[in-house]
């Protein structure tokens, strides 16, 4: 997520109310800069707000729509890889990733009915109550912290992975189902705690109360921890550019790199090995599974990499120059926002491509499930039965 955009405070509000800018809230629920149109003030807006104008009309149903599907999907997810004979620990981290995924979206729909559709995400105009900017507020801090829990997984992903193919004589004791669920344990307690600080970051008041203020309308603005301690939001920029954005993409960046050299090395000495084609025709069935289920789970961790990688470069630029912050930042939150929504939406068309399990699995909970009394019938009426046949694969 562009996670912590709100820096409108009490100083902005009580300076001289028209040639303060108005704020409107991002996709997130964090708040950005909108010009205000008055006497005093240049109606003229930059290429990079302009684009953020444009693109804000359909932003809200964007995201609505990638929303349903990707709650559906990781619902999906859940599903399929809770199954008994999917049971193993990097399929547990795969579905704590999916929960995780699931409840970063969960929110957004109806945050984007409100402040999209319903109204409109400033204080134009338009009255807020402070129920919803509550609502607001909640749904930023939660999804932040849902979506933080979901990168350090990924990396816990990466690090299971990274063992099993580099370090496979340890991995049945260092990759064990126990030490899975204490990995996902110890990053959901610690994600936790690495968001207070941005928990204290914020309040909701009403503009009415502010000097030199006649708007009536409830907003989310600086609390007064941060507004007493004024190099606490520099720290909280830094922690979020630097602990929660570039370190796990470095470290993702750097397993995935690791990951494919090893299994390049290992094909070219399975094949030095093994010499006769037969014997290699016959052994190179369960390599190549155990190939694909590797390079879905690096493709996961590359994808999760790109899109969050720009987003902490620019956080981490935006934590040293305010100017790139306003004029750069805050205009890209939206499509920062829906490309993360993408990444959270997209791991199950990633399964069903490249996990032959996975997909027979999902065939056999749900298509199958579905049209096998047509084909029992059909194969009654053609004096033929057909029976299930299972199939062993390499586990994801």
């Amino acid at each position: 997520m562009a996670e912590n955009r709100f820096h409108t405070t009490y100083s902005d509000w009580n300076n001289s109310w028209s040639s303060v800018p108005f704020t409107d809230t991002d996709i997130t629920g964090t708040i950005t800069e909108l010009t205000t149109i008055g006497p005093n003030v240049s109606t003229t807006v930059s290429p990079m707000r302009a684009f953020a104008i444009s693109y804000g009309h359909i932003h809200g149903y964007f995201s609505i729509v990638v929303c349903i599907f990707g709650i559906i999907s990781n619902i999906l997810n859940i599903v399929v890889l809770t199954r008994k004979h999917m049971s193993s620990p990097t399929n547990f981290i795969l579905t704590a990733l999916a929960i995780a995924d699931m409840l970063t979206m969960s929110t957004y729909p109806i945050m984007a009915v409100y402040l999209y559709i319903i109204s409109r995400p400033d204080c134009e105009g338009t009255n807020h109550t402070k129920e919803w900017m509550y609502f607001i507020l909640f749904h930023n801090l939660f999804i932040i912290t849902c979506h933080n829990m979901a990168m350090w997984l990924t990396v816990a992903l990466a690090v299971f992975r990274y063992i099993f193919v580099c370090q496979h004589a340890r991995a049945m004791t260092m990759c064990s189902m126990q030490r899975a669920r204490m990995a996902v344990l110890i990053i959901v307690v610690a994600t936790i705690m690495i968001c207070i600080p941005n928990y204290l970051m914020y309040t909701v008041i009403d503009l009415a109360s502010l000097k030199n203020n006649t708007v009536t309308c409830y907003w989310i603005i600086g609390s007064d921890i941060a507004l007493q301690n004024p190099s606490y939001e520099q720290f909280v920029r830094w922690l979020f550019g630097v602990v929660i954005k570039i370190l796990p993409c470095i470290l993702l960046t750097v397993l995935s790199t690791l990951i494919i050299i090893a299994m390049h090395h290992a094909k070219k000495r399975r094949s030095r090995l093994l010499g006769m084609v037969k014997r290699a025709s016959d052994h190179d069935h369960a390599s190549s599974e155990h190939n694909r289920t590797t390079m879905m789970l690096v493709t996961v961790v590359l994808f999760f990499v790109i899109t969050e990688l720009p987003q902490g470069i620019l956080a981490l630029i935006s934590a040293v120059n305010k100017e790139f912050w306003d004029k750069v930042y805050v205009n890209l939150g939206d499509l920062m926002d829906i490309l993360v929504l993408i990444n959270s939406a997209v791991n199950f068309i990633l399964y069903c491509i490249m996990s032959q399990q996975f997909r027979n699995t999902f065939k056999s909970l749900f298509v199958g499930s579905y049209f096998r009394p047509f084909f029992h019938k059909n194969s009654s009426q053609n004096g033929t039965s057909y029976s299930m046949v299972k199939t062993d694969t390499t586990q994801v």
